[in-house]
């Protein structure tokens, strides 16, 4: 299965904003600058592969609310490759996205610049005019076949995780389909809304942060839908039938990423002793969940954001709970299953939380 978002913001579920809130307080609030200055040479050329042919005969609906969905990852069941397979170049289209970092990548004045650029595109919002200079620059890295920060690009340390430019990765999506729509040419529409679908897809390719991962889900959301309105007018009934099952696929992945983080929430249970400091009081039920989350869970970003949960009660729980994270976390900091996890379980480990940030996790929004 290959694996693979919403036209504005993600849409909260019950209290999911607050659980999104959180999320970005864990993983990242400070961003580094890049070195050198100026612009990035063009990346190597690529080709973009035709869509596999859609099996319409054997095409399903995947079952989400079925009790198998809980094994599931939180990926596409359905083949993306069906609307938009990823391009061919070679190179890592990280080393460019990484130039806009908020706020002092190397290039982050640019991407200010070309923020207040922004047209107004009625429901698919503020948008880069279509011939925009750096929309145009952006075009080839999308047709790279990877996109990975961590730990070659960024490194990955916790709270301070640097990030890219998330807001300027979406601006770049809803750009691609607003010029999609006023395109006399088919296939330079169709083009334009299949980038949308790839740039989602390389932005949920490492698979590390979970904030990342939903602007990618929204960025393949809103190119399925826009890949569904073509097909609509075209009367290409295959192609609506694959672009409306993905478009299906991307709400219950939303719903799933806020039931997860539900289990790392700790603020419902961070008080305050007689002296006016923080305390955790973390039920064992509660730190198995976020165990489970840490050992066992087949996304490595919740993985990721539960080993930063531990830091928190590696430092704040109980001498026994303390002692039970310890265990874990320097039993994934020795493994070898993802450098990204071992890297962070280390640093979670030995540094020391601010136990100032418990009672502000609900105020710690990551801001992309």
């Amino acid at each position: 299965m290959t694996e693979s978002g919403a036209r504005s913001k993600v849409v909260p579920v019950a209290a999911g904003a607050a659980f999104i809130a959180v999320l970005g307080g864990f993983l990242g609030l400070r961003l580094a600058a890049g070195a050198g200055a100026g612009g990035s040479a063009p990346p190597p050329g690529a080709t973009v592969p035709p869509p596999r042919t859609i099996p319409v005969g054997t095409l399903a609906v995947p079952c989400w609310s079925c009790p198998i969905a809980k094994e599931w990852p939180v990926r596409f069941q359905t083949d993306l490759d069906l609307l938009a397979p990823l391009g061919t170049g070679p190179a890592n289209a990280a080393v460019w996205f990484k130039d806009f970092a908020k706020p002092v990548g190397r290039r982050y004045e640019e991407a200010e610049a070309a923020m207040a650029r922004r047209v107004d595109a009625g429901e698919t919002g503020s948008v880069l005019p279509g011939d925009d200079p750096l929309l145009l620059e952006a075009e080839p890295w999308c047709d790279q076949a990877t996109l990975r920060f961590y730990p070659g690009v960024f490194p990955q340390k916790g709270a301070e995780t640097q990030l890219p430019n998330l807001l300027l990765d979406l601006t770049f999506a809803r750009s691609w389909i607003a010029r999609g729509e006023k395109e006399p040419n088919p296939e330079k529409a169709l083009a334009d809304f299949r980038r949308v679908v790839r740039l989602g897809r390389l932005l949920r390719q490492e698979d590390a942060i979970v904030m990342t991962d939903l602007v990618g889900l929204a960025c393949i959301r809103i190119g399925a839908e826009a890949i569904y309105g073509f097909a609509a007018k075209r009367g290409d009934t295959h192609l609506m039938l694959a672009a409306a099952i993905v478009q299906g696929e991307a709400a219950p992945q939303r719903l799933s990423t806020a039931a997860l983080l539900t289990k790392l929430d700790l603020t419902p249970f961070v008080q305050n002793d007689a002296a006016g400091e923080p305390t955790l009081q973390l039920p064992e039920r509660k730190l198995d969940d976020v165990v489970k989350v840490a050992t066992a869970s087949p996304d490595l970003r919740f993985r990721a954001e539960a080993v930063v949960v531990l830091n928190f009660v590696r430092f704040l729980g109980t001498a026994g709970q303390q002692e039970k994270a310890l265990s874990v976390l320097n039993r994934l900091a020795a493994g070898k299953e993802s450098e990204n996890l071992a890297a962070l379980a280390a640093w979670s480990r030995d540094t020391r939380c601010r136990e100032r940030d418990l009672p502000k996790l609900k105020e710690l929004l990551l801001n992309p």
